[in-house]
């Protein structure tokens, strides 16, 4: 599983995170001719502007709409 986002700033390494966390071990590296892509867009915290909490709720939003997204897929909807 790759995750890859503009900028490299946050929203691949939380994509990341949340499926070591929800999938653990469950996913093993893929077979030749098994490969599937999906593009998922979410808006770029780092982009976010105001003060430091209305910045961190962007992130969080972001957080927990790539936790929804991943969960979702996990559960083959």
């Amino acid at each position: 599983m790759l995750f890859l986002c503009t900028h490299n700033s946050t929203r691949s390494q939380m994509a990341e995170g949340f499926l070591r966390a929800l999938a653990g071990d469950r996913f093993e590296p893929g077979s030749a001719g098994t490969e599937k892509t999906a593009v998922w867009s979410f808006p770029d915290p780092s982009r976010a502007t105001g003060s430091e909490e209305e910045r961190l709720a962007v992130f969080r939003g972001v957080r927990d709409q790539i936790h929804e997204r991943l969960t979702d897929w996990l559960r083959g909807r």
